[in-house]
């Protein structure tokens, strides 16, 4: 009985309680389930100078709530290029909330000016311990001149301002001889003036551009000038080298540079860019090459001669005659031409205008004009041929053709004739009557009928011309009529 009494008050207990309610804990942590790593810091060793090597320091930190293992770092090469470890650093592990340094040993582009920022691409590949892959990429700014240092802190590194440098530049040229053509000689004349903020020395042009002297490994030698590897298939130089000593340009100063070169026997006609390299140094004795081009126009106009193709007759005043005039192509190649046209000051040209069309290689081309004198003296004939350059550009070739007019001949009496009442000695030779007409071949019929003299009259000639006459009119005297048979 104690014991049932005992359980029932146990059971009126428990059933009398209420229950306590546990708050559920926060964790602890970033609240990322998976491992992050950031770049926390970097910064070269020493002063970072185009050409040289320095060692670049940085700190990874995983800011994750999982460690990150597998890490793998990959520098790809750029204006800096790795050295020793070719780039790839395996990093092992680092436990989340904690950072770890590491080292890579650099090499500076020698393409990088002083002053200057250069950049670094760094990849950053890891797995948690699920082995569930993650990668990170990262951008580092190097300043190139000085040795940059991070207190912990990977934000944008502050540009160095650049120093104040010489810039020369070319600001016109032109040639002496226009246009162009393969086989040509000519003189280049270039105009240089030094635009920056700085003096330059020892400045040196270079045609076909070159640099200064290197020793192979990227290093400048003092003094050296390299200008043999330019392109010279097309312009070569005459009288001297391709390289000219200009000495020091002033800020502002100008000069005008001559250089003479022939155009290659086998250039085609067409634009060709030819570059020009100055190279000098500055008060500091930093060396500098600048290279510009310039273009030049090369043409490959019609070969031809203007002449007359047989020597013309005698030109009177006032009395037409013809100019035998031909076009011939003195190339090897055939060319096109366009319009023929003769000209003259004193007179009157016909039949002076033609086409040409294509024109062979050895061929000619013959024109026929008729010229009207308008007064004696040396008249000049201007013959010109028109066509199309190899730029699509129309272009006239001239000639200029010297003749000589004569007055006319005295007794001459015509249009412009100076004649006075002379006699002109003609041919002689027999006389021909004139035809008959129906009429009077009925009428001379008639004649016969009734036996009338029906022969045809022919017109009486001068006796002083008469011995003339008949040695050209057998059977008898011409001043006598000629019976016709009877009818």
């Amino acid at each position: 009985m104690l014991a049932v009494l005992v359980l029932a008050s146990l059971t009126l207990a428990t059933a009398g309680a209420s229950p306590t309610l546990q708050d559920t804990p926060t964790p602890s942590g970033s609240g990322f389930s998976r491992p992050i790593l950031i770049l926390k810091s970097y910064t070269p060793s020493g002063g970072v100078r185009p050409g040289d090597t320095f060692t670049l320091e940085f700190r990874l930190a995983n800011v994750g709530d999982v460690k990150a293992r597998n890490i793998v770092v990959n520098i790809a090469g750029g204006d800096f290029i790795p050295a020793g470890t070719g780039g790839v650093i395996a990093a092992g592990a680092i436990a989340e909330g904690a950072d770890t340094s590491f080292r890579q040993p650099l090499v500076a582009s020698s393409l990088l000016e002083a002053g200057s920022v250069g950049t670094l691409q760094m990849q950053v590949n890891y797995t948690d311990p699920a082995d569930s892959p993650f990668s990170e990429s990262f951008t580092l700014a190097i300043g190139v001149g000085s040795a940059r240092s991070s207190s912990g802190s990977s934000g944008p590194v502050p540009t160095a301002t650049p120093r104040v440098r010489p810039q020369l530049v070319i600001t016109g040229y032109a040639t002496d001889v226009e246009p162009l053509h393969p086989g040509r000689r000519f003189v280049l004349t270039l105009t240089a003036e030094n635009v920056g903020g700085a003096s330059a020395r020892g400045v040196s042009l270079i045609l076909g551009g070159g640099t200064a002297g290197s020793s192979g490994e990227g290093t400048q030698e003092p003094g050296g000038i390299s200008g043999g590897g330019g392109d010279f298939e097309t312009f070569a130089p005459l009288g001297s080298s391709n390289i000219q000593y200009l000495g020091d340009f002033d800020v502002g100063g100008e000069r005008d540079v001559q250089h003479h070169l022939i155009v290659n026997t086998t250039a085609n006609p067409g634009a060709y860019p030819l570059k020009v390299s100055f190279v000098y140094k500055d008060d500091g004795g930093s060396s500098f090459t600048d290279d510009q081009v310039v273009t030049l126009l090369i043409y490959a106009p019609p070969v031809i001669e203007i002449s007359f193709y047989q020597p013309p007759e005698p030109f009177f005043v006032g009395m037409p005659g013809g100019l035998p005039l031909q076009v011939v192509n003195l190339d090897r190649k055939s060319v096109v031409l366009g319009r023929m046209q003769v000209g003259v000051e004193a007179g009157e040209l016909s039949n002076n205008v033609l086409p040409i069309g294509l024109l062979d290689a050895g061929g000619y081309f013959t024109l026929d004009a008729v010229f009207f004198p308008a007064a004696a003296g040396p008249v000049e004939l201007t013959v010109t041929v028109d066509y199309l350059d190899d730029f699509s550009q129309p272009q006239r070739i001239t000639q200029v053709l010297p003749i000589e007019v004569m007055e006319a001949e005295q007794g001459f009496e015509g249009e412009g004739g100076g004649g006075g009442g002379g006699v002109i000695d003609v041919p002689v030779g027999p006389l021909e009557p004139e035809p008959e007409t129906f009429w009077q071949k009925i009428v001379r019929f008639l004649k016969g009928l009734f036996g009338l003299d029906s022969g045809t009259e022919v017109p009486a000639i001068d006796p002083a011309m008469e011995p003339a006459m008949e040695s050209g009119i057998p059977g008898g005297s011409p001043s006598k009529p000629i019976p016709a048979p009877k009818g």
